[in-house]
């Protein structure tokens, strides 16, 4: 168990690194914001003492409603200086969503930057960047205990209704800690880009407390567009870039893009380029390098599976492209690869104290992924005492996964495993990962209709209907009978969840309002 709790680990090194840029804002016009980590200590106390004014203390449940930046940074590390637990709001919810989440979170307050949304009893975050206030000191620390609840954090919702995780200090210096563990060196020149929503555990842990804890800078877009993403990665000298696939998917496109637009000495080079051996590929990747990510140290996919021809792109261009696994459940991640891990399609393997365990696998080896160890929440908010999420140490994730070489590899999510009337198993996120490899299709979500597999198809532009039709004809003679869409959906753009993910659970519906006819 850590000897730290949130605001020491944090206020720690805000002192430590107190000269360098904590955040970078990027501006219109080229310009820029910068926010030293002084600053952000100063103005965390001075805000402290504020919320104490307000009666806010020990075990009061606070909620955040801001956009990434240091508004959101400030107001937790004070909530988490007076003990409080945070309770982050997702900014992407409607005001009806918004509102049946703070009732979920169960919250005192709700702290917020901009727009209140029409939550009761609101306060706005103040920064006061300068002042080094007297009264901020006057702010005792609480002596609570390690295994305090620190957050409160409700999880995508992508199959189904939200849960709220219980998390404990422990639970996320674990985390951190374990990721200090693996080969990513992390310091004070790099610069992480600020993708993910801080209500993402993910990005709260990975995105905010581990950069801090080196005396990162993270950088936050204008706008989250792909343009916008890959100008910054050149301008600002982006070294640690941790999205999802789909983001990774687009850089691809881009960058095949300029690989046409080079004509065929371009052309040849990316093909000697991907041809070469490893100790060449560094040598030779430089120019392409120059013009995508000239500070790039590590990129790290997560949040779904990563086709394994997208990562096996970025290996033979010689870009530092791992895969992880996590769940808010765990604080959130599980696993990372280490560079150029030899199991291309796995997410490497369990690093920290964690602890995981293939249960009642079936022949191929694929069974129940359950984990333990101390980045595991303390439960659920309301968990049932009587069917408890954590049995003897032990919470059963929910996915399917087998072992290769001590990595682990995912093959599904139990919730969205198809059997079909002849007992053949049918995993939906295989299927996706084939269909989106098709130019035409922007997204794929599979859905089960009287015990097969039927598509959803997001596909851009016209004659969007016969494009579907010659994408599904193509998918149909490349896979065995038993995994072949027969019925199918079109659309413009699959459901998303406000963290960015796809709704599983809205696509039957999608499915049956969309189903194009044969």
């Amino acid at each position: 168990m850590s000897k730290e709790t949130l605001w020491s680990l944090t206020a720690n090194n805000l002192r430590k690194f107190e000269t360098n840029i904590a955040w970078t804002r990027r501006l219109p016009k080229g310009k820029k914001e910068h926010f030293t980590y002084r600053q952000i200590l100063l103005a965390a106390g001075n805000f402290a003492a504020i919320l104490r004014k307000q009666g806010i203390g020990e075990n009061s449940r606070v909620g955040i409603l801001a956009a990434n930046g240091p508004e959101w940074g400030i107001a937790a590390f004070a909530a988490w200086k007076l003990g409080v637990i945070l309770a982050p709001l997702h900014s992407g919810n409607s005001d009806e969503e918004l509102r049946g989440q703070n009732k979920a979170l169960k919250t005192d307050i709700v702290l917020y930057a901009g727009d209140a949304r029409g939550l009761p009893k609101s306060f706005e975050i103040q920064c006061d960047f300068c002042a080094e206030s007297a009264a901020s000191e006057l702010v005792l620390e609480p002596q609570y205990a390690l295994d305090n609840v620190a957050l409160h954090i409700a999880t995508s919702g992508s199959t189904g209704n939200p849960r709220v995780v219980v998390l404990s200090h422990d639970n996320i210096i674990s985390n951190v800690r374990g990721v200090d563990t693996m080969d990513l060196k992390v310091d004070g020149s790099d610069k992480f880009l600020s993708l993910l929503p801080l209500s993402h555990c993910m990005e709260l842990t990975a995105g905010l407390i581990l950069p801090l804890c080196h005396g990162s800078t993270i950088v936050l877009p204008r706008v989250l567009a792909a343009n916008e993403i890959l100008e910054s990665l050149v301008d600002d000298k982006i070294s640690i870039l941790i999205a999802v696939p789909r983001l990774f998917r687009n850089i691809k496109q881009g960058i095949e893009k300029k690989v046409e637009a080079g004509g065929f000495a371009m052309a040849l080079y990316l093909k000697v380029l991907r041809a070469s051996p490893l100790f060449l590929k560094h040598l030779l990747n430089k120019p392409l390098r120059k013009k995508i990510a000239p500070a790039m140290k590590v990129w790290a996919s997560g949040g779904s599976r990563l086709d394994p021809e997208i990562a096996m792109f970025y290996r033979q261009i010689g870009f530092p492209m791992r895969q992880g696994y996590g769940l808010t459940e765990c604080s959130p991640l599980v696993a990372l690869q280490y560079g150029w891990d030899k199991v291309l399609e796995g997410v490497g393997k369990p690093f920290g104290d964690m602890d995981c365990e293939i249960r009642n696998p079936a022949a191929n080896g694929s069974g129940e992924l359950w984990v333990s160890g101390p980045n595991v929440m303390l439960g659920y908010l309301d968990d049932d005492p009587k069917n408890p999420a954590i049995i003897d140490g032990w919470f059963n994730t929910g996915d399917i996964a087998k072992w290769v070489a001590g990595r682990i590899v995912l093959t599904g999510r139990s919730k969205r495993l198809i059997v079909t009337e002849a007992g053949k198993n049918i995993y939906p996120e295989d299927l996706e990962v084939l269909l989106e490899r098709d130019p035409a299709v922007a997204e794929a979500g599979i859905v089960e209709i009287d015990m097969r597999a039927a598509a959803v198809l997001a596909i851009e532009g016209d004659n969007r209907v016969e494009a579907a039709r010659e994408v599904i004809k193509s998918y149909n003679v490349r896979v065995s009978s038993h995994n072949q869409i027969v019925r199918f959906a079109v659309v413009e753009q699959l459901p998303r969840t406000p963290l960015g993910k796809v709704a599983l659970a809205q696509l039957p519906q999608v499915f049956s309002e969309n189903e194009v006819q044969s």
